[in-house]
């Protein structure tokens, strides 16, 4: 219930956002309808994440994704992505794996510069894939699938154009998912994960837009 109200509670922060900017920017003329990003970079983790029990801390780790939005005003959008994480452990060979999905919203401070800085928070579903001890004694590690819970993700960042209509990228992120008490379960046995997850994104890549004018 409590990530449900959290959702609800951001859903309608992200709408009044969108009034907002989209009633802020109406009158000018729009030259990018669409935009996709090829994703790729480094997660930093953070607190429990990094700091594991048992020797089982996650090792800095990559991710990769595909995102594609579309450009209600000049400076705003709204998109969906797919995004997948791996973070190897400390010491034994197994990762800690994320399938990341679910939508952004993004605002651009566009001008005449090839620099544009942006502002971007996103909402969605992860389904974690975690190294886990398994079996009653706890002396068997597997990567387990867990359920899918709550991700949320803000983000500050810039383009720098490299033509009228690509652009490459470099952007911070902090990064949330309610793994808290999610379950998976293994032989009957149902297990459930200790803790939130956060880390840090540095992120790259290249973005290509589509518009009335290419």
């Amino acid at each position: 219930m409590r990530k449900t109200h959290i959702l609800v509670a951001l859903a309608l922060l992200l709408a009044l956002s969108v009034s907002a900017m989209a009633q802020e920017d109406e009158d000018e003329e729009k030259w990018r309808n669409f935009e996709v990003t090829l994703i790729g970079g480094l997660n930093f983790p953070m607190s429990d994440f990094k700091d594991w029990t048992d020797s089982l801390g996650a090792k800095t780790g990559y991710n990769i994704g595909l995102s594609g939005g579309y450009y209600l005003t000049e400076r705003f959008s709204f998109g969906a992505y797919f995004a997948y994480s791996a973070h190897g452990m400390e010491i034994y060979d197994l990762n800690y794996k994320l399938y990341d999905i679910g939508g952004y919203l993004k605002y651009a401070f566009s001008g005449e510069s090839n620099f544009e800085p942006y502002f971007k928070v996103s909402a969605g579903a992860v389904i974690p894939k975690f190294a886990t001890w398994v079996t009653q004694d706890r002396n068997l590690l597997r990567e387990l699938s867990y359920d899918p819970t709550l991700s949320l993700g803000v983000y500050a960042g810039f383009l720098y154009y490299t033509s009228d209509f690509g652009s490459l990228y470099l952007e911070l992120g902090y990064h949330n998912d309610m793994t808290e008490d999610v379950e998976g379960e293994y032989a009957s046995e149902t297990i459930k994960l200790a803790s939130k997850i956060n880390y840090l994104q540095l992120r790259t890549g290249i973005t290509v837009f589509f518009g009335p004018d290419n």
